[in-house]
């Protein structure tokens, strides 16, 4: 049995987490209290997890990354790897039990575990590798790696081994790609579009789901993993409002928090040692331009936008200080090109200048945001910046689906995007929804763009990689379709009560989460 599957893995996650930080401490304090406490070494059997999260759990999106599973799509559903807190270079088994990279690199056969069940009490093989794969190449799949699975040939070459065979290097994008891949149930993967049935292999089953509230977890017994899961329950809590998330903290009625504003995080965390911030993954926050129409169908505009934006007010007022505000959307590693940071340095008197040289002083500049505090309060200094220049910037703010459905549509317009990118240079360019070519957001697209994405993914791991990074970053810089304001790591608020709360794209590895005192 065979399965046609392509190539881009969307470093989207829809960011794991609202960035959540406190504005008044420094970035060296927040990250130290950020990469703390997350030991499972005094880990206690048992008890119930409350996480409160500012969106609502959205069942029919598990094939996606995004802020409304964070928390719980990892206890229901399994990957064949994990990466583990974005480190693609060492991922860990989960469903697959081993796997093997063929001499070419285009070529792995994983071998897949045994005993495993679903939830159902169906025994988990092969089959189910391939009609997840199938599923998320579908038309209504929100699978953001559908280009990179599409250029795959995937095989069941046993009941418990699939080989996978690509026409481009693997080794950039294989263990992003399968841990951003939920092994679904086939006999109710109908239910997820509702949420009647929600069903995986993992450490807890759905015990109740509430649309728009919540939706609880329950340990399972028949887990393939003795000794796991920690917990004996977790309870996903639906709390939008911020003030009520706090209250929630300090109560103690949640012990997990995502989508406290900059101020209340700043709140709770000063509360002696009772709470602490926590790096989820790295996401890269940008200003995308519509170059169809209007204004921004000039580069010269684009780029006096490059000019205009304060990213060091933003990184500071917004995210605390954390982050870095380079303008590069690749992470560090050995085809970073360190020498285009900072292309775009604060200068609003020359952005002033080449908006009047192109005749668009006064031009009206409508901006789409997802209707939260984060992406609120960084639009409110773009907006500023772009005001002191001569421009009219005016707030389009949605609803997370009506935001999503219009990107993909095409129809955002300008937008602000948060984007994950902690992965290869070779994966965002095929995943990114604002770089990749296949689904692309953005409203951008030239002959010359798409042979240099195409050149980087044909480069893969090679000696050619680093140049091939450096050639299209330097064409996005000069045509400044996408400007990177800051790219800061997602961040959660946690008691020091929880341990072992490591993170994947997906989200929380619950699986290892415990309390611990």
């Amino acid at each position: 049995m065979r399965s046609g599957v392509s190539r881009i893995r969307g470093a989207l996650l829809l960011t794991l987490s609202a960035v959540l930080v406190a504005g008044c401490q420094s970035a060296v304090d927040l990250q130290q209290q950020a990469a703390s406490g997350s030991s499972t070494a005094a880990c206690r059997p048992g008890g119930t997890l409350v996480v409160a999260n500012a969106q609502p759990p959205i069942p029919g999106r598990i094939l996606a990354q995004g802020a409304a599973n964070l928390f719980w799509v990892r206890g229901v559903f399994e990957t064949l790897l994990a990466v583990k807190n974005g480190d693609v270079k060492n991922p860990e088994p989960l469903l697959a039990s081993a796997w093997k990279l063929g001499a070419d690199d285009r070529s792995a056969v994983l071998t897949l575990r045994q005993g495993v069940t679903f939830h159902s009490g169906r025994p988990f093989t092969a089959a189910d590798v391939l009609y997840t794969f199938e599923q998320a190449l579908t038309p209504a799949s929100p699978s953001i790696d559908k280009q990179i699975i599409g250029g795959w040939q995937i095989e069941a070459t046993g009941d418990h081994e699939v080989t996978i065979r690509s026409k481009t290097a693997l080794s950039p994008v294989l263990a992003s790609v399968l841990d951003d891949t939920p092994i679904v149930d086939s006999e109710t993967y109908a239910g997820l579009a509702d949420g009647s049935k929600i069903i995986g292999t993992g450490p807890f089953k759905v015990e109740e789901y509430q649309p728009g509230s919540q939706i609880v977890l329950v340990r399972n017994d028949k887990y393939w993993q003795q000794g796991l899961p920690h917990l004996d329950r977790i309870e996903n809590v639906v709390i939008p409002d911020s003030t009520a998330q706090l209250a929630a903290l300090r109560s103690s009625r949640a012990q997990l928090a995502g989508g406290l504003t900059t101020q209340d995080a700043q709140t709770v965390t000063r509360q002696g040692d009772q709470f602490q911030l926590q790096n989820t993954l790295q996401a890269a926050y940008s200003l995308v331009l519509d170059t169809t129409s209007g204004v921004f169908a000039d580069k010269t505009v684009r780029q006096a936008v490059g000019y205009a934006i304060d990213r060091d007010r933003i990184k500071q007022q917004v995210f605390g200080g954390l982050g870095t505000t380079a303008g590069l959307i690749w992470p560090p590693g050995d085809t970073y090109p360190k020498d285009l940071e900072n292309t775009y340095r604060y200068d609003p008197a020359k952005a002033r200048q080449l908006i009047q040289q192109a005749g668009a002083t006064g031009a009206a500049v409508p901006i789409t945001i997802i209707n939260n505090p984060q992406l609120q309060a960084e639009y409110q200094i773009i907006a500023n910046n772009l005001t002191d220049v001569g421009l009219k910037p005016n707030l389009v703010a949605l609803a997370a689906p009506d935001y999503q459905a219009r990107l993909a549509a095409q129809k955002g317009g300008n937008y602000l995007s948060f984007r994950g990118v902690a992965d290869t240079p070779s994966l965002i360019a095929q995943t990114n929804p604002d770089v990749r070519l296949q689904g692309a957001h953005r409203q951008f697209g030239s002959p010359e763009y798409t042979a240099l994405v195409q050149g980087l993914v044909e480069a893969g791991s090679g000696p050619d990689a680093a140049k091939a990074v450096h050639d299209l970053t330097a064409y996005m810089l000069d045509q400044a379709v996408q400007h990177v304001v800051v790219t800061t790591p997602g961040i959660m608020v946690r008691s020091t009560a929880v341990g072992g709360t490591t993170f994947t794209s997906g989200g929380l590895l619950s699986r290892e989460t415990c309390l611990v005192r």
